[in-house]
């Protein structure tokens, strides 16, 4: 039957939509947030709508490059969910994955291409009015929220295993860069500051817990004057205002002694300061300054923070933009001061470097599988093997969304030295047994990655106790008022499942890999602002050691406001003064 030609984007629309629902029926099982599924469906089938009404589609490139991310998607969506489409080899099964692909495809395709299409929202000249009264009144209501907080509910903060050992180092003299170095010398200065006017271990944390949350409140108003210049809208200021002063992880995390919290506040002055530079607001000097001492938080606070400001560094140096000669000076400055900081310094210090174990996550948990699939192996194999693992113990060891109980319990430690010598042929075994076993390996690392790149799990995001310790750290927890409000607070915003977007790391990926795509197609520098975050999510990709850890995708989250912002709404570009 010969189709009318006026009749055929009709029919595009409705086998894309046709897909889409089948692309969602086939993932109803899943073990991800499927309230996320539903939001990117619907999402897909509004923007099919509005393309449809619009008649629009790019050309040359850019059409290319969307139906290669849309296909991206699509297929990251199938291999996190890869045992619903089990046995593959089936003929049912393969017509639902091709479907399914399809769908997922549509999903991405129309959600890009609105997205491309409807950008940018002009919005009117900014102005530097009121932005003192701005900053002041963000920073100041996200102190109080977070004090009361501390002192009314969860004195002296919350200190899991990794805290106590940061504190422990303090205590008795002895470093390591495991838990970075000059992140431990940060909380040193108030712990001791704390222990010093109260004379109380409990005091030394909650002073260093006071100094995170100013610290936090300050990124938090630089964020939102920075856009209140930029003159968007009064409702999506107070969504911003919302997500950085409501949300819960951000009130528990102002208060919890871990390295991701300061390194992410470090991530959103960068970005800031960076967008600020870009758009021309306020005064350019302290706008490098920031852009400055962000570069350095990042480069100090997290040991895998000085890698991915290098590799941004080096991407900056390659563009052509001159107008961005002093920020190339500066990224070179930090990365130099970087460099010495977290190498010849602290080997004059004598601070043991990180584990090399550390960086091996991704190939122990694939070989891992290997063994504990029992899969065949030959002689010399399983002696190199076992030089490096108790193979007996991985079997019941072996967990496929950490490689924890692996690199804690199986790998023979005592064996490090020996190990590193011969690294060589441990990297021509890891690679002969991923050439042997692909779809292994496959699995093994869709298991341990996939929370950083497909919708949300139902995995901790955050610890309210005090860690055991000999140290006198103890919780002082209030159950006053201010304790029964905050639960009930936190309760509904974790429990509704419409809300599960808020904690889907995955989506958080996706939205900042549109960005800088959309950005980078329409020629506009904005795509600068996601690279820190892209190279820390590529990171987790390739050297996670935990399937859908949220603090190490912390900066994905405290960014992406600012982010989202200047790729959503462009100003007359011309300068913004300070108040």
């Amino acid at each position: 039957m010969k189709i009318h030609p006026d009749h055929r984007p009709q029919l595009r629309v409705f086998f894309q939509g046709l897909f889409i629902y089948t692309w969602l029926c086939n993932l109803a099982k899943t073990d991800s947030y499927f309230s996320v599924y539903i939001l990117c469906a619907a999402a897909g089938v509004l923007c099919l709508c509005r393309n449809y009404r619009r008649g629009y589609a790019p050309s040359g490139s850019v059409r290319l490059w969307m139906r290669f991310l849309a296909g991206v998607f699509s297929l990251a969506t199938l291999l996190a969910n890869y045992p619903l489409f089990q046995p593959v080899t089936a003929l049912l099964s393969l017509f639902n994955l091709g479907c399914s692909f399809l769908g997922g495809m549509a999903v991405g395709w129309n959600v890009l291409l609105c997205f491309y299409s409807a950008l940018p929202r002009w919005v009117g000249e900014g102005s530097g009015g009121h932005a003192a009264g701005v900053f002041l009144g963000v920073f100041g209501s996200v102190a109080v929220i977070d004090l009361v907080y501390l002192f009314c509910v969860r004195y002296p903060g919350v200190l899991t295993t990794d805290s106590v050992t940061t504190i422990r180092q303090i205590t008795e003299g002895v470093y390591n860069n495991t838990m970075p170095f000059w992140h431990t010398m940060t909380v040193k200065v108030f712990y001791q500051l704390g222990l010093g006017l109260f004379g109380t271990p409990n005091a030394g944390a909650a002073c260093f817990h006071c100094a995170q949350i100013l610290f936090l409140a300050a990124c938090f108003g630089y964020a939102l004057t920075t856009l209140y210049q930029m003159s968007l809208p009064k409702g999506w200021l107070v969504l911003v205002y919302g997500v950085y002063a409501l949300l819960p992880y951000n009130i528990v995390y102002s208060v919890t002694l871990w390295k991701d919290v300061l390194f992410s506040g470090a991530a959103l002055m960068l970005v800031t300061a960076f967008c600020r530079i870009l758009r021309k607001i306020g005064r350019k000097n302290w706008n490098l300054l920031l852009f400055a001492l962000g570069g350095l938080g990042l480069c100090l606070w997290r040991t895998n923070g000085l890698y991915v400001f290098l590799a941004v560094t080096l991407v900056v140096l390659l563009t052509r933009d001159r107008r961005l000669k002093q920020v190339k000076g500066i990224m070179i400055g930090v990365s130099a001061l970087g460099l010495v900081l977290n190498g010849p310094v602290l080997s004059l210090l004598g601070v043991a470097a990180t584990d090399l174990v550390e960086a091996f996550a991704v190939p122990f948990q694939q070989i891992a599988r290997v063994v504990a699939e029992r899969l065949p192996l030959t002689q010399g194999e399983e002696e190199l093997l076992s030089q490096a693992f108790r193979l007996d113990k991985i079997q019941a060891l072996y967990d496929p969304t950490t490689v924890d109980p692996i690199k804690f319990q199986a790998f023979r430690r005592e064996n490090l030295d020996w190990i590193r010598e011969n690294l060589w042929e441990y990297g021509k075994l890891y690679c002969s047994l991923g050439l042997r076993y692909p779809g292994t390996y496959l699995e093994a690392w869709i298991d341990l990655t996939k929370g950083y790149w497909n919708g949300g799990y139902a995995f901790w995001i955050y610890t309210k106790g005090v860690a055991e310790n000999d140290l006198g750290l103890y919780a002082c927890y209030g159950q006053g008022i201010f304790s029964r409000l905050y639960s009930a607070w936190f309760r509904y915003l974790e429990k509704a499942e419409i809300l599960q977007f808020l904690y889907s790391i995955g989506l958080h990926v996706w939205a900042l890999v549109s960005c800088f795509f959309v950005n980078l197609w329409k020629k506009r520098r904005e795509y600068l602002l996601t690279l820190p975050l892209l190279v820390l999510a590529a990171g987790l990709w390739l050297g996670t050691p935990v399937y859908a850890e949220f603090r190490y995708a912390y900066p994905v989250f405290l960014t992406l406001p600012v982010i989202l912002s200047a790729t959503v709404f462009q100003p007359e570009d011309r300068p913004i003064p300070d108040p």
